[in-house]
């Protein structure tokens, strides 16, 4: 460190706090997938934040159209995930010139795009976040990249890292730092290193398959059961301890931690034909073991109003508690919400071909519709399916004394 950075830092009210949001991120690209490039994460709220998981499109009247904080028309897929370090309070310019996630997705026409916007804006004036520490994983239809950044220095590229780009190869990490110049700002060790494992395990596990055998990778129902995963951990067990991915080797990626929970996932889904209609945002409004993956096509002309709003999360929310009383149902739960999604996926690869037909008869209007109307039907069918599942849920008995002990 120079001795012009570490003045800087010594003199400054220096944040040291570790955040209470805990995120698992997944890549993969080319040969590795059997549809198009993925990224995802599950992420990890204390209550109540369930309230802010939803899905808002964005149509601007320059750029490009996105939805907030995920995904846009070009393909530019994005997670973000928090990092611990000590960081240093802006001091400079106002805040107001950062460019923030959603300013890049409407103005990035690529990943390189969204990555240059990023590192221009993050280089003199920091990340826009409030502990000034975080990562974002980035993939468009042709690559993907790590990008980590931490608050301790400005107008100077030690600030942060690009890691990529990557292609043809898969990639997972969580909440530590991977490059070496910001392992020194690192709060302790870093976090998530075992669930950065297990979601390795499952993604080689899949990694070659696109060479030994017919099945060319990872599929996209493949990678929402990663986002499910609980490893070597009972959901129960998790519910003893506070942060229990992060204690005594234990490998889950779902996370039923006392008061820190997996509280929703989402994959991007990019294409490369069509790619402003059919790049897809895979959207779960709950914990990912007992909700569904509903798709939201970049293509639609609007999210249902359940979805955009936290009313479906909600729902979602009051089902996680109403199983924490009954968790004998949670794997015939996980298993039906598993069955919805490969419904899903086989009526949306059907829908695409009938679109494609639309699109090449010009017909631009009546493929957006058919978009929003099947969007909009799945996601019915899945509240819906939900509500009757939490009343058959909450009409069980709990356990209470007897009227007559013995």
């Amino acid at each position: 460190m120079s001795d012009e950075r570490k003045l800087l830092w010594d003199g400054a009210d220096v944040n040291t706090q570790e955040s209470v949001q805990s995120c698992t991120g997944a890549l993969v690209t080319g040969s590795t997938s059997v549809k198009g490039n993925m990224v995802g994460e599950t992420t990890d709220f204390v209550p109540p934040r369930w309230q802010n998981v939803k899905v808002e499109l964005v149509v601007p009247k320059t750029g490009y159209r996105y939805m907030k904080g995920v995904l846009n028309e070009k393909g530019v897929g994005i997670t973000q995930f928090f990092r611990g370090a000590r960081t240093i309070p802006y001091s400079g310019r106002s805040r107001l010139h950062r460019i923030n996630k959603d300013e890049m997705l409407s103005r990035a026409d690529s990943a390189k795009g969204y990555v240059e916007l990023w590192e221009d804006s993050v280089t003199k004036y920091g990340i826009d976040e409030p502990k000034g520490a975080q990562a974002q994983l980035i993939v468009d239809p042709k690559e993907g990249y790590l990008l980590e950044a931490a608050n301790w220095v400005y107008g100077d590229p030690a600030n942060h890292a690009i890691h990529g780009p990557m292609t043809d190869q898969i990639f997972a990490h969580a909440n530590f730092f991977v490059a070496k110049r910001l392992k020194q700002v690192e709060i302790g060790i870093g976090a998530g290193y075992n669930r950065a494992k297990r979601m390795w395990e499952l993604l080689i596990d899949r990694q070659y398959d696109s060479i030994t055998a017919p099945n060319p990778g990872i599929s996209l129902s493949y990678l929402m059961s990663c986002f499910r995963d609980h490893g070597n951990l009972s959901p129960e067990e998790g519910r003893y301890s506070v942060k229990v991915s992060e204690e005594r080797a234990k490998y889950t990626i779902c996370s039923h931690g006392l008061g820190i929970y997996s509280a929703h996932a989402h994959i991007c889904n990019v294409t490369v034909d069509h790619t402003d209609l059919f790049s897809c945002l895979w959207n779960t409004f709950g914990q990912p073991c007992i909700a569904p993956f509903l798709p939201f096509y970049i293509g639609i002309n609007a999210v249902p109003e359940a979805m955009r709003t936290n009313a479906a999360a909600k729902v979602f929310e009051q089902l996680r508690l109403a199983v924490e009383y009954h968790p004998e149902y949670r794997e015939d739960i996980t298993h039906f919400w598993k069955i919805f999604d490969i419904h899903s996926i086989e009526e949306s690869s059907a829908l695409e071909a009938e679109v494609t037909v639309l699109i090449d008869s010009k017909k631009q209007d009546e493929a957006r519709k058919r978009l929003t109307d099947f969007v909009e039907s799945r996601c019915s069918q899945a509240l819906s399916a939900a509500s009757q599942i939490l009343g058959d849920i909450e009409s069980l008995p709990r356990l209470r004394k007897p009227t007559n002990p013995p």
